[in-house]
């Protein structure tokens, strides 16, 4: 698989044609990811150490000015991300352009998940990377499809593919960052 809800290309598929004619055990001796790609994985998993934090604060502010109605109000202290983001995107206090991008911050979580409890190894003559868990749990959160048990658990991704997605995660957790700010504000719509 390409990276997580990708649309697939003939890149994805030459790649994973190239780790089903490998063996298991020689992919995982594939090189390591490098001091570059491990500050890539650092910086996506850094963003959305800020944007959870920021959307956390704003759903307790939210909170705390009554603009949260059940199920949620009074429980954002003990919500998970997942939560947090439902109770947030589900306020009619955004329009379309907030919830658009609650979306793509959900969309590109899959990405921080990957790179955080995945595996990687880098192809041996390509400019990409291989994912890999033993979790059918992480994997179906990843990707949304349960995998196939008798396969080995995979994704792969271009590294140029990867490394694009930091200036939309830039642009996200600076959205984020005036969430609270723009509460004070009484209507956001």
């Amino acid at each position: 698989m390409a990276l997580p809800q990708s649309k697939e290309t003939e890149r994805t598929v030459f790649l994973r044609d190239i780790v089903h004619a490998t063996a298991s055990q020689d992919v995982m001796g594939w090189p390591k990811p490098t001091e570059e790609d491990l500050a890539l994985f650092g910086r996506i998993i850094q963003f959305y150490c800020g944007i959870d934090f920021a959307l956390r604060y704003t759903l307790d502010v939210m909170d705390r000015g009554g603009m949260l109605a059940s199920p949620w109000a009074g429980k954002t202290a003990k919500l998970n991300m997942y939560k947090t983001a439902q109770a947030l995107r589900s306020s009619p206090i955004w329009n379309e352009g907030h919830r658009f991008a609650f979306d793509a911050i959900e969309e590109h979580r899959r990405v921080r998940n990957l790179v955080a409890h995945f595996v990687a190894r880098r192809f041996v003559s390509e400019d990409a990377y291989i994912f890999v868990t033993m979790s059918a749990a992480d994997f179906e959160q990843v990707y949304g499809v349960q995998p196939d048990a008798d396969n080995m658990l995979f994704g792969v991704t271009d590294a140029a593919q990867m490394r694009g997605i930091i200036p939309e995660l830039q642009a996200l957790a600076s959205w984020c960052s005036k969430l609270p700010g723009d509460l004070s504000g009484a209507k956001i719509r």
